[in-house]
């Protein structure tokens, strides 16, 4: 079977590998049909590495965010059939360590993450015609279409952003940052209830998605900083905010916007040295601040919200590539034109 493999930095193929095979009882084989390119998936392609811990040493099948439809299932296989088409949650946990007998998974010792460097061996991805997981990993979605399907991994990660919030019913919530996940977190604080969500951001066209996902108020930071300033006088503004950007910088900001004794969801990831400078309003407003690390029981919740509509992320698809142009569709979803890309298979 074909695969989109990571050799090294700058080494992307489109290749023949060893076909998936069922190994456990409790496994499903799954045919791919469309997979989404990640931030993570980009870092491995530009760096080699995602963060210094890890770093590829080995051949790779990228891609952790996919749907497909089950060929083969293994003979314990209870929760899906073959015919289903499924979105797969890319955490398989050991479900015995002392973090998965709390129902902990996310911090599982002995995770296994599709798509990642993390272990030696390496765990190979989603991006290829087959891929074996399992059932745990696998929801069942129905009339979904396949591109829609892909962006269930992502929204889980906003829905985790949200669900760190607490209760945002009636809130005025504040998302710093409308690259992809940022407007999925924009989506998925409207899906939760917030009454107001305002996203800001330096680049004009991805504050004009997050409209369409459903944003309230843009305000681009660098065209009208005196906004940002208004919004941080009185002790602030907005009851809570999402930080995705990853920029200390911008997660000061928002700090400073944020009403005494608010929540700031942390989803992006900060590079070495790259937190925030300036604390001063995190400890003079008693702030909360969360940091969110992937997702686990948000997994449900976002696929229900794509199967009954609540949430339409079609508006960040910005183009689509067949597996064999992978190079080409990598390169596009590093540059600064293009939201989401995903392949198809």
């Amino acid at each position: 079977m074909k695969a989109v493999v990571l050799h090294k930095k700058g080494d992307l193929r489109y290749e023949d590998i060893p076909d998936s095979q069922i190994k456990d009882p409790k496994e499903v084989k799954v045919k791919m049909l469309a997979g989404g390119i990640c931030g993570s998936d980009q870092h491995y392609y530009t760096l080699g590495n995602n963060g210094s811990a890890i770093v590829v040493r080995e051949p790779l099948v990228i891609g952790h965010e996919g749907c497909g439809v089950v060929e083969e299932i293994g003979s314990d296989v209870k929760d899906v059939k073959v015919g289903d088409m499924v979105v797969m949650r890319p955490a398989r946990p050991c479900f015995h360590c002392k973090f998965c007998e709390k129902g902990m998974y996310s911090y599982c010792l002995n995770m296994r993450h599709l798509g990642s460097a993390a272990t030696m061996p390496h765990v190979q991805g989603l991006f290829a015609d087959y891929v074996v997981v399992h059932e745990a990993q696998c929801r069942v979605v129905h009339d979904m279409k396949p591109e829609v399907g892909a962006f269930a991994e992502p929204l889980s990660v906003a829905f985790n952003g949200v669900h760190s919030l607490g209760d945002v019913i009636g809130k005025n919530v504040l998302v710093m940052g409308a690259g992809p996940i940022g407007c999925l977190c924009v989506a998925a604080a409207k899906a939760c209830g917030a009454d107001r969500v305002t996203a800001v951001d330096i680049r004009q066209q991805t504050l004009d998605i997050a409209r369409k996902m459903g944003a309230d108020e843009v305000c681009n930071s660098k065209e009208n900083p005196d906004q940002i300033t208004a919004w941080t006088a009185d002790k602030g503004h907005f009851d809570c905010c999402i930080e995705a950007t990853g920029n200390g910088f911008a997660a000061s900001q928002a700090m400073g916007m944020v009403l005494p004794e608010g929540v700031v969801s942390q989803v992006g990831m900060f590079g070495a040295g790259a937190g925030p400078k300036d604390l001063g309003a995190f400890a003079t407003k008693a702030l909360k601040w969360r940091a969110v690390f992937r997702f686990y029981d948000e997994f449900g919740p976002a696929v229900n919200a794509l199967q009954n509509g609540t949430v339409d992320p079609l508006p960040l698809l910005s183009a689509t590539f067949k597996a064999a142009d992978c190079v080409k569709a990598m390169e596009a979803a590093l540059s600064p034109e293009t939201m989401k890309v995903e392949l198809t298979f």
